[in-house]
């Protein structure tokens, strides 16, 4: 008996023991799945913040110009978005410490890795922009709470894998951070040291765009307030187009058209449709004869190299290198300025460059070139909305502009999105704003102006000074631009400069197409005008006395893009629109079937609509056969 007491003892001392040791196990098991020191912390962070930049970089680079997709970047985010997503993982990794440490809880490293891993899906599904942004967001936290689960009781070996890879990753994000610094740099070298020489004593070349300027606010084209006084001057010493018209009333198919002669419809360029290598463009024909080609863009959207129009170009600056630029050009730096800045008081659009800055680049890039000559495109985006001056220009047509109020900074569809009312005090102000914006930038034109001729470059280069659309200030009941083709989006200045060789002080009256622009510098360049579609417009000046050229009825087009869905009084929600210009009248036909007929010098705000009178149908349809020579009347 007593033999059986001592083994039945045994046996629950062993099973007793073997119970301990279980209990013992599990909890070490639980103390392997905790992160339990800042420096892990800081390390799974730092691995997860480097591993998303990477990510991120490589897939921009990758989806740059890609169709569908609404990706703008330098190269030189294969190192921003690294270096911005570890400062920012890093954080996250913190305030996850700390919160534990509030909780008097011991971090789970698993937790900690399932945030990261939302961070950085979440990070991937917002650059490719498919899905709605909460959407995306669920479908983050989903897949990071259910590798969570698959992480149970392997932290330990998730942790040594990440601690052994750190190092291979942190090369790998050096090495193409490096690629990503120097690429543009070495690209303009490679593609500089393949120029064939050029004609001995070539002039120069450089094409202005004022971005989002109509030419009925210039004080040079007889607006009341002095808003131009700069150009004007330089209008002195070169023919001014009293009556210009761009072919489509929004950047990309606009500037398409100045670069390659073509109309909308011919090269395509479109709200996703990048402008196609097809197509030659200026710059290609200048670089051909041996120009050194330069361009420094302040529109950042669609003025970039991923829709097309770095094409021929040895050097292209469309993104600024600012702190606060390249923290913007990541997917997280710009969600944060963009629903944190304007909570702050900050209106502006996060990284846009100033027309100072602009100047900047362009006078130290002539600093290092050669004896070439060159071709240098600038665009600026001051008067873009919000309208924000600075300066005693701010106050120069207001007491109290505004600060960008009007406009709600919903970042919807990569578009700013306006009030869906504005009172007639708010538009007053957004006026008063448009033209300090307008005379801050005509004193930066004079600025550059005068040092072009304090290095002597006045002399020996031609100069054209344009905009690629206008904008709507309550005209039609509707602001901004590419909503219509009404002709306070379509009529902008056109001045060309040229000493010697063109005269001084002329104005055209007759109307002129921007896409005539390529061929007008082939012409005046004596390269033959014939290399690009359209005329030249030197026959206004050279041939006074003989008819218009034969392209003088301007046409211009504008497909709905993200404005098919817009206000009811959008012209774009009726479907495509065409447009032509004579010197009298303005057609403007929409896939709809509604026409609407305008005579433009008798009426230029457009108010009286002809089409529906016995005369005016005579006239409209008369324009219609003649637009229907140029461009399909229908994209269906």
């Amino acid at each position: 008996m007593d033999s059986r007491l001592e083994q039945a003892a045994g046996s629950w001392g062993t099973l007793a023991a073997r119970s301990r040791e279980g209990v013992d196990a599990k909890v070490a098991a639980q103390e392997n799945s905790k992160v339990g020191t800042l420096t892990e912390v800081l390390l799974v962070s730092a691995w997860f913040g480097l591993f998303a930049g990477l990510l991120e970089s490589i897939v921009s680079v990758a989806l740059r110009g890609v169709p569908g997709f609404a990706v703008r970047v330098s190269t030189e985010i294969l190192w921003i978005a690294p270096a911005v997503d570890l400062v920012l993982f890093t954080f996250l990794g913190i305030g996850f410490a700390l919160l534990s440490l509030t909780l008097r809880k011991t971090i789970s490293f698993r937790w900690l890795a399932s945030l990261l891993t939302a961070a950085t899906l979440l990070g991937l599904l917002l650059l490719l922009g498919k899905l709605n942004q909460f959407a995306a967001l669920i479908l983050s936290v989903g897949v990071a709470v259910q590798m969570a689960r698959m992480a149970r009781g392997k932290e330990a070996k998730l942790l040594s894998f990440f601690k052994r890879t750190t190092l291979v990753l942190l090369i790998s994000t050096v090495l193409a951070g490096m690629g990503g610094a120097f690429w543009a740099t070495a690209s303009e070298r490679y593609s500089t040291s393949k120029l064939p020489p050029p004609t001995p004593g070539a002039p120069n070349v450089l094409l202005i765009t004022l971005d989002t300027l109509r030419a009925d606010h210039l004080s040079l084209y007889g607006y009341k307030r002095e808003t131009s006084p700069n150009l004007a001057r330089l209008a002195e010493r070169g023919v001014l187009f009293e009556s210009a018209f761009a072919n489509s009333s929004w950047t990309l198919p606009s500037h398409a058209s100045l670069f390659t002669g073509l109309l909308p419809h011919e090269h395509k360029a479109d709200w996703t449709t990048p402008l196609s290598s097809n197509y030659r463009t200026l710059a290609q024909a200048l670089a051909e004869r041996g120009y050194l080609t330069a361009a420094f863009a302040a529109n950042i959207s669609y003025a970039t190299p991923e829709w097309g129009m770095a094409r021929g170009f040895q050097r292209y600056e469309a993104h600024g290198s600012s702190l606060a630029e390249d923290i913007t050009s990541t997917v997280y730096g710009k969600k944060l300025a963009l629903n944190l800045l304007p909570r702050i008081g900050h209106f502006d659009i996060p990284g846009r460059k100033t027309a100072s800055e602009i100047n900047h680049e362009f006078l130290s890039w002539l600093n290092q070139k050669t004896d070439r000559p060159f071709f240098a495109f600038l665009n600026y985006f001051d008067l873009h909305d919000p309208y924000l001056s600075s300066g005693p220009y701010r106050t120069q047509f207001a007491a109290n502009p505004t600060r960008g109020d009007v406009i709600n900074f919903q970042f919807q569809a990569n578009s700013f999105r306006r009030k869906s009312t504005v009172t007639k005090e708010e538009l007053n102000s957004e006026i008063d704003s448009y033209d300090a914006c307008l005379a801050n930038l005509d004193s930066k034109l004079g600025e550059l102006m005068e040092e072009l001729q304090r290095r002597g470059l006045d002399k020996n280069t031609l100069i054209i000074i344009t905009s690629d659309h206008g904008e709507a200030l309550g005209e039609h009941d509707l602001y901004g631009h590419g909503n219509s083709l009404y002709l306070e989006s379509l009529r902008v200045p056109l001045l060309i400069v040229f000493p010697g060789q063109i005269p001084a002080g002329v104005r055209v009256a007759e109307i002129a197409s921007l896409h005539d622009v390529p061929a007008t510098v082939m012409d005046l360049l004596n390269q033959g005008h014939d290399s690009f579609p359209g005329e030249s417009l030197g026959l206004f000046w050279t041939k006074r006395n003989n008819p218009a050229p034969a392209t003088a009825a301007v046409v211009s087009e504008l497909s709905p893009g993200r404005f098919k869905d817009g206000p009811v009084n959008y012209p774009t929600t009726k479907g495509s629109l065409k447009s032509i210009v004579t010197s009298e009248w303005h057609l403007i036909v929409s896939d709809s079937g509604e026409t609407q007929l305008f005579a433009w010098r008798r009426d230029p705000q457009e108010s009286n609509n002809l089409a529906e009178t016995s005369a005016g149908r005579v006239i409209a349809d008369e324009l219609k056969q003649q637009l229907l020579k140029r461009v399909p009347l229908s994209n269906k």
